[in-house]
């Protein structure tokens, strides 16, 4: 069930302190891929994004009703603790199967290089021998 709420109370709970003042408002966006008029909601997330904030996002990307974290600093998408079960098994298969849950590949808009909704990116096999010494050059 999606979060209707604009904004979502989160408390600071530490082992030496708690305090009910203390809290952090998160924005809760709505973005639904088959909704006609988007252009206002694409507009906040990239605005939240750019400033490295965090929201809740409302969407149905995967299943039909997902409520999904992006984390403020690096991006990064995760399901969030209020989803229905469906939806955390969803997207913790997604990131079994080797997808890079990053907001760019989550959201079409955004344009990001491996989609989440197309086949698992292959894994790379890393060079094994690497030259070590004062030159490269000099080692060829």
């Amino acid at each position: 069930m999606p979060i209707l709420t604009k904004t979502h109370r989160h408390y600071w709970k530490d082992k030496k302190w708690y305090q009910e003042e203390d809290y952090v408002e998160y924005p809760v966006l709505t973005y639904k891929t088959h909704y006609s008029r988007t252009k206002t909601v694409e507009k906040k997330i990239r605005s939240l994004l750019r400033r490295h904030k965090p929201f809740l996002l409302n969407t149905n990307i995967l299943t039909g009703d997902d409520i999904i974290w992006v984390s403020g600093i690096n991006g990064m998408v995760h399901a969030y603790r209020d989803a229905s079960e469906e939806c955390k098994e969803v997207w913790q298969a997604k990131k079994d199967e080797g997808h890079i849950l990053y907001v760019s590949n989550c959201l079409p808009f955004l344009k990001g290089s491996q989609p989440i909704w197309g086949p698992a990116p292959k894994k790379q096999k890393r060079k094994s021998s690497v030259k070590r010494g004062i030159s490269a050059r000099r080692n060829a």
